[in-house]
């Protein structure tokens, strides 16, 4: 199920994932968190140092050597998330290692087996693309059917190399952010959030609407 929560732009969405997050969030929760142009977590996180889960992870990589330009745990760290995690004593849960592809992503499969049954509260703040992809879960991917909680997948994308939490990984949770903004996003969240639109392989992100799980799109997009 979700609620849109209506906001006034990209600014103020962060503003209102912060108080989201300061609802959703304590020290049972992991919270997962994604990378994208409709996040920014010096706001949502760092700055008001308010929100401390028990863990803190990535849903989402793009492959390459540790914190290269175009990496999630890059975006992350320059927002001051790892610095904060450290402050808070919280723990924090990044993908790339300097290995393998495949290797890469079982190890981070073994991580997120573990942290998984850790926390009775898994809260994820997520984007979606304008084909309904959301973390790395593409559309007709291998992350999109498959029955463990991380995937490596080579797709159709300018960062072609992914490592994901999957579709049966996000029926874990508890609770979804979810960040859209901009007219760039209209028609994506009209198919979203269209009671005619079923079938999560095409558009992953129907998923928020269709679960029981509760989610909030925060949005500036009117429908």
């Amino acid at each position: 199920m979700i609620k849109v929560v209506k906001v006034k732009d990209k600014a103020e969405g962060q503003v209102k994932a912060h108080d989201l997050l300061f609802k959703l969030v304590d020290k049972n929760t992991l919270l997962a968190l994604s990378g994208g142009t409709s996040v920014d977590y010096k706001v949502m996180l760092v700055d008001s140092s308010d929100v401390v889960p028990g863990a803190i992870c990535v849903v989402d990589e793009r492959y390459g050597e540790p914190f290269h330009e175009n990496s999630n745990e890059l975006l992350m760290k320059n927002a001051g998330v790892k610095d904060f995690a450290d402050e808070k004593c919280i723990e924090s849960y990044k993908i790339l290692r300097g290995e393998g592809f495949l290797e890469t992503a079982k190890a981070y499969e073994d991580d997120i087996e573990k942290l998984f049954p850790r926390f009775p509260r898994k809260v994820g703040v997520m984007g979606v693309g304008d084909n309904l992809h959301t973390a790395g879960i593409f559309p007709y991917s291998v992350a999109a059917k498959s029955p463990n909680f991380v995937e490596a997948e080579e797709i159709e994308d300018r960062y072609p190399l992914r490592i994901t939490i999957t579709l049966r990984a996000l029926g874990e949770f508890t609770n979804f952010v979810v960040m859209m903004f901009g007219d760039g996003k209209r028609e994506a969240v009209k198919r979203m959030l269209s009671e005619d639109e079923n079938d999560m392989q095409k558009y992953p992100a129907i998923f928020y609407r269709k679960s029981k799980i509760k989610s909030f799109l925060v949005t500036d997009i009117v429908i």
